[in-house]
Parts: structure tokens; sequence; C-alpha cells
């Protein structure tokens, strides 16, 4: 990629229809890696090429060099002048005019990488002041140290992930998966969804909802075809037919999934917010979160996209597509709605979201104004674990020293990021300097601002990688590097000799260890939604919050596999299509009970429970002393429901004109009934 393009500079094309043809460059638009040049061909032609297509052109610039040069540059064309209108020249004359124009391409050349060093440099003026362990950068002063031997900042936050429902040895999927999914969203799709008048007759209730989500993972599982073959009774090869029948009839799947809401909104509303009909959910996702699980020492921050390729557009200030779609070209699913996430580095469970709603509304947000996107969204998405002194690892998208300093100073949160483009302030052009001696190599650099310690690392990998950190050591990590490399058994023969595989190890600094251990959680959770599950690719639909819900929903559903695979006590080895296909059955064959309306500690009927072996009233002792028995079923929501239900049935058939009973069964002795229940764990 050519660096030091502008305007006003000629440039030649690399590759494509246009190739080796030379122009001009005339204006740009974008930014960042997005950035298009805009240039006039020889020829007359407007073309937009990027910056990985050009090459600059060092000895033709627009742009006038020094006085010097350009009186080379006069004499040049005085002697090549004189030299096409005589036809008969001396030797010894093209020899003096050959040496002419070598000297003056060299200082040409010369110049224009003073330029374009001034320009690389133009954010990092630094000041020597004739120390070259010392730099000092817009008032920052960082200084070459030795190895940081202990904590910077002194120790940081020591726990273990963990979750707040309780779990015990018979915890199912199906309990990590109600864990995972916001009981209020659940509500809402109910209570939106039935304002329909196609649901008027049957409307959508908790046990249908679930069976509605198991046939969406069930359609995951499917090996392609229609949507409509799930309900085939008779297989066509190798594999059963699904016969989803047995579960929900196929029409009343497409009636709930025609008439899915996930709120209750207006017109009016929807004008004021575009994004009103996801955004509920995203809220309901944060919350149950926040609720449900405390992360453990780091939090991963990084982004996650939401596939969509449908309409994207506005139709007289009528919002009949996404309202704004984000392209990315180096991700798997580049084109949709783009997400800035916060995870767990421990168990690489989701913890928050944030939707990025376009450049104008997300310059209206919190701290937008002051610190910028990446640090701002830095700052929101971590607001629920302010002064836990937790440590935040981020890509080049979040870190800076700006970043390090805004945490510390509004979260009390710990930083370590990977710095690339935003370098201000931070020595990147002294650690790019360093004379690195063997590959693992790195340098340290430190600073004190307001009486808090920043140190700057460079790592000499197979590329030179720079952090930021405001924790951890610098001294070798005890694991290194393994990079995986390939190589043929039989050097002689190339072509039949089968592949070995070995690992390279490079030794890295702690901190490097530390980014590199918690850096990928996101990715690792993006993989198993998009390239495990796949929802987004199954469920075909032109509706843009049905997309967007999907993409939750798959959030939620790699969400209770990686709980249950790290928090289940007794949690067998599945693979994540394994615990799928339970999850789903577990789903389909789901049976209400009278509360269902989130995570329950109450043992359901799938779960047997063996007799206590302690006297009754002993049990029943230590209940009361943990538990607040003192709510009647009758106050329970779902009983409500249920009874208005059926007093809005005249005839009373379904329930033969009685009121569904107030009591069940015991969870500890299993056979007495009651009428009470704990508010705090049920």
């Amino acid at each position: 990629m050519a660096k030091g393009i502008k305007v006003g500079s000629e440039v030649r094309v690399l590759r494509g229809k246009f190739s080796t043809q030379k122009g001009v460059v005339q204006a740009s638009e974008g930014v960042g890696r997005a950035r298009k040049w805009i240039v006039k061909l020889n020829g007359g032609v407007l073309e937009r090429f990027s910056a990985r297509t050009l090459e600059l052109e060092q000895r033709h610039l627009i742009t006038p060099p020094s006085t010097s040069i350009r009186a080379v540059s006069q004499e040049e064309e005085d002697s090549c002048s004189s030299n096409t209108s005589s036809d008969e020249s001396s030797t010894s004359d093209n020899d003096e005019m050959r040496e002419v124009d070598e000297d003056g391409a060299s200082r040409r050349a010369s110049d224009v990488s003073e330029r374009r060093t001034n320009w690389d440099n133009r954010d990092t003026a630094a000041e020597s002041n004739g120390d070259d362990d010392r730099v000092v950068l817009d008032g920052v002063e960082w200084r070459k140290m030795g190895d940081v031997t202990v904590e910077l900042n002194g120790p940081a936050y020591q726990r273990k992930a963990a979750l707040y429902h309780p779990l015990h040895e018979r915890s199912t999927e199906l309990d990590f998966w109600k864990m995972m999914m916001p009981a209020d969203l659940m509500r809402n799709i109910i209570e939106a969804t039935n304002l329909h008048t196609e649901m008027a007759q049957k409307p959508l209730d908790y046990e249908q909802l679930q069976h509605f989500f198991g046939i969406l993972l069930a359609m995951t599982l499917a090996s392609g075809g229609e949507r409509r073959d799930m309900w085939k009774t008779e297989s066509n090869g190798p594999f059963p037919a699904p016969a989803l029948g047995r579960y929900m009839a196929c029409h009343d799947f497409e009636r709930i999934l025609r008439n899915l809401k996930l709120c209750v909104y207006t017109d009016e509303e929807l004008a004021d917010d575009p994004w009103l009909p996801i955004r509920s959910a995203v809220d309901s996702f944060n919350r149950n979160r926040r609720g449900g699980i405390s992360p453990g020492v780091t939090l991963c921050a990084d982004e996650s996209m939401g596939s969509w390729r449908g309409l994207a557009a506005k139709v007289d200030d009528a919002v009949v597509g996404l309202p704004h779609v984000t392209k990315i070209a180096r991700k798997p699913e580049g084109v949709g709605t783009e997400y800035r996430t916060l995870s767990c580095g421990e168990t690489k469970i989701m913890l928050q979201l944030e939707i990025q709603e376009g450049k104008v509304p997300m310059q209206g947000k919190e701290y937008a104004k002051d610190y910028g996107s990446g640090t701002s969204s830095l700052l929101r998405l971590t607001r629920y674990w302010s002064g836990s002194d937790r440590t935040v690892v981020a890509d080049s998208a979040f870190a800076s020293l700006k970043t390090a300093e805004a945490l510390h100073k509004h979260r009390g949160l710990r930083f370590i990021g990977l710095v690339k483009t935003a370098h201000k302030r931070f020595p990147k052009a002294w650690l790019q300097k360093y004379p690195y001696t063997n590959r693992g190599d790195h340098c340290v650099l430190q600073a004190n601002i307001d009486g808090r310690q920043y140190m700057a690392v460079g790592w000499n990998d197979k590329k030179l990688k720079m952090f930021i950190s405001s924790t951890s050591r610098t001294t070798e990590a005890l694991c290194p590097a393994y990079k995986k490399r390939f190589r043929q058994s039989t050097p002689e023969d190339r072509t039949s000799a089968p592949c070995v595989v070995f690992y390279k190890e490079v030794k890295r600094p702690a901190v490097v260890e530390a980014y590199f251990d918690n850096a990928n959680a996101i990715d690792v959770h993006n993989h198993l939604r998009q390239g495990g599950l796949e929802l987004e690719r199954h469920w075909k639909t032109q509706t843009w919050w049905h997309r967007n819900f999907a993409t939750i929903f798959g959030m939620c559903e790699s969400d209770a596999y990686l709980a249950f695979r790290y928090f289940h006590p007794l949690a067998p080895i599945l693979s994540h299509r394994e615990f799928t296909e339970r999850l789903s059955l577990q789903l389909l064959t789901y049976k209400s009970s009278f509360h269902d309306t989130g995570p329950s500690a109450r043992l359901r009927k799938h779960m047997p429970v063996a007799p206590t072996e302690q006297p009754l009233q002993t049990v029943v002792a230590k209940i009361m002393s943990s538990h607040t028995l003192k709510t009647n079923m009758r106050e329970c929501p779902v009983f409500q429901y249920k009874r208005q239900r059926l007093e809005q049935d005249e005839e009373g058939t379904s329930h033969n004109g009685r009121v569904p009973s107030v009591q069940r069964k015991c969870s500890v002795c299993c056979e007495r009934k009651t009428a009470y229940y704990c508010d705090e764990c049920t």
C-alpha cells in the first residue's frame, strides 16, 4: 500500500483494467481503510482507487519541491529542450545531462522521503534533549526502563467468574438457556406479538414461545432445504424426517413468525427512534448479563456483526429497512449491523452490547464529545463494573493512551491494548527505531501521568507489536507464544511426502501474554454464533429487526453453551452441535409450570428429585431460615393470566368452568402440596 498519497500527487495504477496508467489525484472520500482516491488519468477519465492499487510517482510530484531542486529541474528542462532542438549533440553533453538528472532525482527522492517522515510523525513531535532513553510527547515524559518485575500500579483484581443463579448436579441445558435468555424480553415478545389481530384466536403463551425457539434451533441442525421440509413425516434419504408437527403445527409456526414483535411501540415513537424495534431487546440483554454473571479478572472489548443484505433506506422519512448499514471488509459477515461488545475474558460470555447507529447519532452519546468514538464506547460498555479494578483488554479500535487514562479516571479500571493508529502521546516512533536483536525481544518505556504509571511495550514478533498498559509485568512469561508451522517430512520429495506440523516457540513478556490470552474472547464467541449455529443464514427474512433478533438469540444460545461448559459441576464433554441438539429437544418438549418468567431454583418435573432422608420438620426449618415462603400462588402473574383467559372463555369448555389449582407439589419432600413460594429464588 502506497504511503504519502495526497491531493495533487501523481500516481500509477498497479492492477485492474487501468493497470500501468498514470494520473493525478483530484480528491479523496472516506476515512481510514475505507478511503478512496479519485484519480484523473492521463486520458481524462475520473476513477476511484484504493491506496493498495496505487503507487506514488516520487519523481513527478505536483507539489513543488524545495528551491534547489526546482533549479535543477529547470536546468534539466533547458538541457532537454536544447537537446531536442539540436539534432547533433555531443556525447559529453549527454553525459553531463545524465549526471545532472541522476543528481536531481536522488535529491528529489530524499526530499519526498523527508516530507513523508514528517507527515507520519506529525502527531508525535518529540523533544529528545540529547537523551536517547528519554522522549517527551505533548508534555508526557517517557523513559526507557528495565523489566517491570512487580504488578504495575499495585495488585489487581483477583476473583473467578461466577453465576448469580443457583446450580446443582442435575442442571440441564435448558436451565442454562433460561439463565442467558432475558425473561423480560420473552414477556415483551408475548405481549407485543399478541396485539396482532391474527393472534387473537390463539394467542402466544410462554410454552408455545419455547416450542418456537426449539424449532429455530432445530432449523440450524438441518442440512438444508426449505423451511416447510422440517414438518415432513417421510424421509427421502438416509436421515430420518424431522416431523416437527409433533410439537407445533407448521401454520402455527408461520403465524407466530409473521407477527413476531419484540416490544410495543407507536408510529410516533418509531419516527423519533428508528432503532426502537430492537433497542428493548438489547437493553434486556444488558440487564440480564448485569444481574446474572460476575465476570472474572479481565473484560474483552471488540466488534460483532449481525449480517444483513436487505433494504437499508428511508422513504419519505419512514424507515423501510435497516436504519444504518455498516460495512467492514475484514469480517466474515462484513455487511449489516455492527455491535460494540464486551465479554468476560475467562468464560467468553457476552456481557454488554451497543448498537452502532451511524456517525451522527453516535456523536451525541455519552462521553463521545470528549473522548471520541472508541474510548467513549468502552466507557459506556464498562459502566456496570466501575470501581472493580478489573483489567480491560482491547484491540487497536479502542486502544490508546487516552483510553487508558479515561478508564482509570471514570471507571477505576486497568487497561491493556494493542496500539496501531491512535498513537498520540504514545512513543510509537521511538519503539520502531529501537534496535531489537532477536525475535521475541521487547523494550519498555514508562510514564507517570497524574500519579499513575503507564508503560509502552514494543514486542519484536514477526512484525513489531506495540502495547499500552496500566497493569501487569514485563518479565518473561511462563508460557511462550506458540507459532504453528508446517514442513515436509522428506525435504527431497515435496509432492507426495506427508506434511508435519510443529510449533515454534517465541518468548514474550507477561503483559503480552495477558493480552493474547484474553483478546480472542469475542472472536471465539462470534465463531460459535456465526460459524457453528448459523441461525442468521437459516432464518431467511426480509424484516430487519427479525435478523437482529436472530443475532441476539444466537448470542444467548452461545452464552448458554459457554456457561454450561464452564460452570456446570458435572458437565459432560459436549460439542456445540451436541449442546444445540439437546437444548432444541428440551425446548420442543417443554411443559410450562406455574411460574415461567425466568430461571428458577425450583426443580422441574423433568428433573427427578430423590426424597430426603432427614426428618420433614428439620428440612422445613432449614428452608424457612433461608427462604421467605409468604407469597401465595394466587398472586403469581402466570396464575392471574390463566384466570383472565378463563374469564374470557364464555363456554369454559377448556377448563370445565373451574379455576386452575393454586397448589403445586413441594420441591423438597415431593409428596405434599403447597400454596406458597419464595419470591427471592423463584
